[in-house]
């Protein structure tokens, strides 16, 4: 079974690969070419807000942040450990109790 995985993932890499070649390279173009749009338009200050105004606007919030104590959420279980061993010709096995840490 993890052959057959294996085998599958490296033909999907493979085909993949393969299909990215035939594509080629495309040329992206970055940003707008005419320089006409809206974008220009949000970078022109607005004449509604005044000077005065827009100094209160941006008077920086006084916020502080508190970190939050984790905790892990852990318990004690106790679990079933066996061990087989051979003994006098014939396979014994040996079970006993053990406690353990779970997280939940």
């Amino acid at each position: 079974m993890e052959r057959r995985l294996f085998l599958t993932g490296m033909l999907g890499v493979a085909g993949a690969a393969a299909l990215v070649s035939l594509a080629g390279p495309s040329k992206a173009v970055a940003g707008i070419p005419n320089g006409n749009g809206i974008l220009d338009e949000l970078d022109k200050p607005d004449p509604a807000i005044q000077e005065d105004e827009q100094a209160d606007l941006l008077q920086p919030a006084q916020y502080y942040y508190r970190r939050r104590y984790y905790r892990p959420r852990r318990r004690w279980v106790w679990r079933r450990v066996c061990r087989r061993y051979w003994r006098y010709g014939r396979r014994h096995v040996r079970c006993w109790r053990r406690r353990v840490w779970i997280g939940y």
